[in-house]
């Protein structure tokens, strides 16, 4: 806009920063200049109601005196001084146009400054946010509180300008002014600004992204979870924004499962694919990783479902190209597709492995164990979906048939597993190896192996380096971890003697079971038939049954018979009579 000549003198003595009291003299002046112009004649019932709004706002006690609004709202009142001032001599020269423009640019902008000011005046605490924004007043620092200000006041410029600085400056706000902050944000997003400005609700969005980072942030943004998921769906539907929304639905939908619900039922399951399929590096993995909060409830698999064969090709082409925290997220999402046994869940999991998900995860692994750094992080949840793939039988005796080094490629993988430093990952390779086991060819290791060799290289991996390590999981603090070795030791010594002959010579090994039997903290009762079942594969030894004893087998017995655990009844019979029960056979 053409400023027009410059005011008088005497009106530029409040230099750059205009006060309260400068802007009240504008004000004053204003009136006067006007009723001796005639072309204030058509825009002055909207200039005079912005005035008396400006008046009674600025006379407000409340009104803060260092409000960045005063300096535009100064410049603004300059302007229509100058116009008044020019008179009928600079008519000609300004033209008629100009002025009339000039008038109307003016008239809209006090009328914006109007509704700010009295904002300022009568409610100087954000509606949406007022404890945090007075706890923000009363605690943060001058610059924070005049960023929230610039971000609910002023043009579209200056709360852009203001969502580009907090998008640099969100992670170091501290919790009340980025609570103030991200209240600010989604009311600009509501507001008429927003939505008649593609760029500032690209800004807004990136903020939100920001903010999503910050652990100051994370529990305002779940409260707004309602006002903002509605905009980054749009702007992930968009594209413009992708990675941006992505990254702040991400901690939304984790946290929230209504957020969650919105985002599927706004089509955001295939939103959230085309990022994974061709958005940066950096989108890509927040995507998979919304998918992946999505495929938590088990309520959304339709959503899933719905899009066909697409969800698991683009999620296993993740895990075969993205980067590690891409191939983390899209494991995950794919663990938790094929987890449950609902009828959508095992619809997925055949989907899943039709496309490939076997070759895949072998693929990811063989890659993982070639590599000298540290533990993949998609490590845990590859071992989940291999869990998952293997409670099918069928998929199962694929699983210990495939790979080279005779069928035990994926049993070798989840044996070396067992050793992490992490307890997730350990708890998954036992699981791992329990379906593995269990259901590979009727209950024998390796019988969907075609020759004996192959069974006996199968049998040595799980008994030499699997069978010690499950021991001493057994002692693990984390009750799961415990449950988990259990599981696996069941499953293993059923099916293989050299398993059993491992187990027998672990001075731990029965102890630890006996232990299980009684322990307080498990997952339950009918978690302990595992532990039952680890000690009955074993109780044909009169050195083991000793052991039994020993431990106080025959006391934790009483209650798990009580109970009808299975197996309890049959182990308490052999350690009563000295002998099995034609359990299992002599080796």
């Amino acid at each position: 806009m053409t400023m027009p000549p410059s005011p008088p003198a005497e009106d530029e003595s409040a230099g750059d920063h205009p006060g309260v009291a400068e802007c009240l003299r504008l004000l004053d002046a204003v009136p006067a200049a006007a009723a001796s112009s005639p072309a204030f004649r058509r825009h002055w019932p909207s200039i005079s109601a912005s005035l008396a709004a400006l008046l009674a706002s600025l006379a407000s006690p409340a009104f803060p005196p260092a409000a960045p609004l005063l300096a535009p709202l100064a410049a603004a009142l300059r302007a229509l001084l100058s116009v008044s001032a020019a008179g009928d001599a600079h008519a000609p020269r300004l033209g008629h146009l100009h002025t009339v423009s000039l008038l109307s640019s003016t008239a809209a902008e006090l009328s914006q400054l109007a509704a700010d000011a009295r904002l300022l005046a009568s409610a100087p605490a954000p509606a949406h946010s007022s404890a945090a924004a007075a706890a923000a007043a009363a605690s943060g620092s001058a610059a924070e509180d005049a960023l929230v200000s610039r971000l609910r006041l002023g043009s579209a410029a200056s709360r852009a300008a203001a969502l580009e600085e907090l998008a640099t400056t969100a992670t170091t706000l501290p919790a009340p002014s980025a609570a103030a902050a991200v209240s600010a944000v989604a009311a600009l997003l509501d507001s008429a600004a927003a939505g008649g400005g593609g760029d500032l609700r690209e800004r807004a969005v990136a903020a939100l992204a920001a903010l999503a980072v910050s652990d100051a942030a994370r529990p305002a943004l779940a409260q707004e979870a309602g006002a903002v998921v509605p905009h980054l769906c749009r702007a992930l539907e968009s594209g413009s924004a992708a990675e941006h929304a992505c990254a702040a639905l991400l901690p939304l939908t984790a946290s929230s499962r209504d957020a969650a619900a919105a985002v599927a039922a706004r089509g955001g399951v295939a939103a959230l694919l085309s990022a994974c399929a061709g958005g940066t590096p950096a989108a890509q993995a927040a995507a998979a990783g919304v998918l992946r909060n999505l495929a938590a409830f088990p309520d959304l698999l339709p959503a899933f479902r719905d899009e066909g064969g697409a969800v698991p090709l683009l999620l296993l082409q993740l895990v075969s190209l993205g980067t590690p925290r891409a191939q983390e997220q899209a494991l995950g999402c794919l663990q938790r597709l094929t987890a449950g046994d609902g009828d959508e869940a095992q619809r997925l999991k055949v989907d899943v492995f039709q496309a490939g998900a076997l070759a895949c995860v072998r693929d990811f692994l063989d890659g993982g164990s070639s590599s000298s750094g540290d533990e993949p992080p998609g490590l845990a949840p590859a071992l989940g979906l291999l869990r998952n793939m293997a409670s099918f039988r069928y998929i199962a005796e694929i699983a210990a048939a495939s790979g080279s080094g005779g069928g035990g490629s994926f049993v070798a993988h989840v044996a070396a597993a067992l050793g992490s430093d992490r307890s997730a990952t350990r708890t998954e390779a036992a699981l791992a190896l329990a379906e593995l086991c269990g259901n590979a060819g009727g209950g024998r290791i390796g019988k969907a192996a075609r020759r004996q060799q192959q069974q006996q290289h199968y049998e040595a991996i799980v008994a030499d380096a699997a069978v010690p390590r499950l021991v001493w999981m057994l002692e693990a603090k984390a009750a799961g971890e415990r449950d988990a070795a259990a599981r696996a030791l069941a499953a293993v010594l059923a099916a293989s003697s050299a398993c059993r002959k491992a187990f027998r010579k672990d001075e731990r090994g029965v102890v630890n079971a006996v232990q299980l039997l009684g322990d307080p903290s498990g997952s339950g009762v009918e978690e302990r038939r595992f532990p039952v079942w680890v000690l009955l594969a074993v109780a044909q030894s009169r050195r083991c049954r000793k052991q039994m004893v020993a431990a106080g087998a025959c006391g934790f017995l009483q209650g798990l018979v009580t109970a009808e655990v299975e197996g309890a009844k049959r182990l308490a019979e052999c350690l009563g009579k000295g002998k099995m029960l034609g359990v299992f056979p002599r080796t």
